[in-house]
């Protein structure tokens, strides 16, 4: 099965790539990985894969019908978005613990706010993307988000992540 992750930054994207492609035993392949000058070749002769693609990589028109299934994927709480995008970019701490010192939220408020408002039209372009399902980070780590996955993508294994684990607060996130 082919999966598109189709999503902005810090919505735990990273989290459920790796939880699919260990239910699926397949490859994961992250941002960035769109610029490969072979990157339909490689998806059209790959049986099982997932990846993760943001809009400001490429357009969801032009990738969607390669894949059999595509999940959206927002995070309600732009404000812990906004801050962790924030900090990861500064501090380069993309996909390791961590925890934001206050004085950082302080110093960095301004900032914070204009990335609030990049989050919210990123949000408006996702919402309105169809032949998807759309979750939340919010769905996965504290509602019935993966259960809306096993359905969407007719698994019967129990997809399962623990959210005492996640990044943020030094914590690291475990399958």
């Amino acid at each position: 099965m082919k999966i598109l992750i189709y999503t902005t930054h810090r919505t735990g994207s990273t989290s459920l790539a790796q939880l699919l492609m260990s239910h699926y035993n397949c490859d994961y392949q992250r941002e960035g990985f769109y610029k490969n000058k072979n990157f339909f070749k490689i998806i059209n002769s790959t049986e099982n894969i997932v990846i993760k693609l943001t809009p400001m990589e490429a357009e969801y028109d032009s990738v969607k019908d390669i894949f059999d299934k595509r999940i959206i994927l927002i995070r309600e709480d732009i404000q812990s978005q906004a801050e962790s995008r924030i900090f990861a970019e500064k501090t380069s701490r993309f996909f390791s613990s961590y925890k934001i010192p206050e004085l950082f939220l302080v110093e960095n408020e301004s900032l914070i706010e204009w990335q609030k408002e990049v989050i919210i039209k990123e949000n408006e372009i996702l919402k309105s993307l169809t032949n998807c399902l759309h979750i939340t980070y919010e769905d996965l780590y504290y509602n019935d988000g993966l259960k809306k996955i096993e359905e969407y993508l007719n698994t019967t294994m129990i997809l399962k992540l623990d959210n005492s684990k996640k990044y943020r607060n030094g914590k690291k996130n475990i399958i």
